[in-house]
Order: C-alpha cells, then sequence, then structure tokens
C-alpha cells in the first residue's frame, strides 16, 4: 500500500512488523521533531525516545536553505543539495516514506512538502505526530538509527512549485489569488508581535490559522470537514488560486497539506512568507482583521 497524504498510528505500527518479517528496506521513517524557539529541541527529544528505527533529520539543516536577509526564516533549500542530502538519509522513490513531528505542528507537513517538490509521491505524514503513537502505546526506544545512506532520486518533475515572492506582489494589484495566512488570529492582526520585526499581514490575506486544522489530541480534523471549512473560505474560487502564507512557510504548509487531505489540490505555498515579506520596505502591510 502507498500512502500519499497521512498514515495513521497503527498503520504505521503494522507496516514496520511486515517489514520486520519480509526483510526488505521499503520504508524510511524520519524524524523531523524542531522548534523555532529551540533549535536543538529536535535532538534532544529524540535522544530521549523516538520510534523505533526512525532517523532524526535536523529541520533547520537539512530542510531549511541558508538564511539571509531577504529569504525569511524557513527558505527552501539548494535543490541538489537537498536531493544529496535525502539519498543520505536513503530515500527512493519506490521506498515509502513516513515524517513525524510532534503533532499538532508544521514541520513535518513542510518536510512533505519539499520532497514532494524532488518530485517524490510515496511521502506521509505521521497523523498526531509522536504524540499519538505514544498515546496508542506503540514501541518507542532510545537507540539511535543510522541513516541507509543508500538513496537514488532521479531528476523528477516537481510535484510543487514555490511561489515567489513577486507573485504575491503582483497579486496585490490583480486579486487573482486568494492569500491565506496562516499566522495565529493576534499575530495576524498585528497584535503582540514577538517573532518578527513588523507586525500585521500581506494587505488583502484572510486568516485561517493552521491550529485549525487539528483536532485536541494533535491528529487531522477527518477529511471531510476540512473539506467544509476550506469551500467556505474559498467562497467559489478553486483550490489553485489559493496561496499559503505564514511567518516563514511551515504553518502555512499544514493548510496546503489540510486542502490536498480534503480533496483540494492545486494550492500553493509562498515559502519567504511574513518574514520574506517585510525584509523589503517597499512591500505595504495591514493590520486587524
Amino acid at each position: 500500500m502507498i500512502f500519499t497524504t497521512l498514515i495513521e498510528p497503527r498503520e504505521l505500527h503494522t507496516f514496520m512488523l511486515n517489514q520486520k518479517v519480509s526483510g526488505n528496506s521499503n520504508i524510511i521513517i524520519l524524524d523531523c521533531s524542531c522548534s523555532i524557539a529551540d533549535p536543538e529541541l529536535g535532538l534532544k527529544l529524540y535522544v530521549k525516545e523516538h520510534i523505533s528505527g526512525a532517523v532524526l533529520v535536523d529541520f533547520d539543516r537539512y530542510v531549511t536553505g541558508k538564511v539571509a536577509h531577504g529569504t525569511g526564516r524557513h527558505p527552501m533549500p539548494d535543490r541538489e543539495t537537498f536531493r544529496k542530502s535525502m539519498e543520505y538519509f536513503g530515500i527512493r522513490p519506490d521506498r515509502q516514506v513516513v515524517l513525524y513531528d510532534q503533532g499538532a505542528l508544521g514541520f513535518a507537513t513542510r518536510f512533505w512538502y519539499e520532497l514532494r517538490w524532488l518530485g517524490l509521491e510515496n511521502v506521509c505524514v505521521l497523523d498526531g505526530g509522536f504524540t499519538a503513537w505514544k498515546k496508542e502505546k506503540l514501541p518507542v526506544t532510545d537507540k539511535l538509527t543510522e541513516p541507509l545512506k543508500d538513496g537514488k532520486i532521479p531528476e523528477l518533475e516537481p510535484l510543487e512549485v514555490p511561489v515567489p515572492m513577486k507573485t504575491v506582489q503582483d497579486n496585490l494589484k490583480t486579486k487573482e489569488f486568494l492569500e491565506v495566512d496562516a499566522r495565529p488570529a493576534l499575530r495576524f492582526q498585528g497584535i503582540g508581535e514577538t517573532i518578527d520585526h513588523k507586525a500585521g499581514h500581506i494587505p488583502g490575506a484572510v486568516n485561517r490559522p493552521g491550529s485549525e486544522n487539528f483536532l485536541p489530541d494533535g491528529r487531522f480534523k477527518p477529511a471531510p470537514v476540512l473539506r467544509e471549512e476550506f469551500l467556505k473560505l474559498l467562497d467559489g474560487r478553486t483550490p489553485d488560486k489559493v496561496i499559503n502564507s505564514c511567518g516563514s512557510g511551515v504553518n502555512a504548509s499544514a493548510n496546503l497539506f489540510a486542502m490536498d487531505l480534503s480533496g483540494l489540490y492545486g494550492s500553493k505555498l509562498y515559502v519567504g512568507s511574513w518574514s520574506q515579506w517585510i525584509d523589503d520596505d517597499a512591500n505595504p502591510v495591514a493590520t486587524g482583521k
């Protein structure tokens, strides 16, 4: 079976047991737990406990590109460098890749987005992340797992293409796209900003916090529920006319992922998002709802 969006904890566990019996290395489990506030948190959590067989991927080192003025906090990496890094972790088009963070976060979905940018389809996110895995009382370990280092990723057609800032700038006039900002409501309104040096949002954007995609236990809402919510937000627009943004392209990926999960394919991601937008003083800023 191939998983391209979500995999449930017990589904993954069954998959792992079948692999153990068969002796095949056809599944790659990557732990991309991270924190914007604490870059070392992923390593700290992994060393303490993780899914058996999971390999830690440093989000800031491998998934994020080089940060500079005008790039935003989590720019896309160099494509060739990223491809080689993923080969180091054993990724191939014929292997199932499972990504997880701690749950109800955007790190796994952003990683999922970038692997699709490489053209890889067999990539999914563990629903509810490591938190859900532990709630199901599934096996964990503190034993470190080395990458397979035998991956091979050919040049493939990208399944996702990031939106450049120029498109968002042009949209101020054309209004061709609906920009959906995934930051919390107060940050969107410009109230109590503690991360970026300017507060507010891109003019014309609407707010749908990434947290709204999740249930209280950290799992994604059912697909029919997500579909109904997004269709209301789109108000007659097609999914391909949606640009998702946030602070740095992480939480926004949860909105894009949720739209795909609900069958609303084709929305786009402005990776630079607010942290890139405000580095250009010519870009206008709006506040309030």
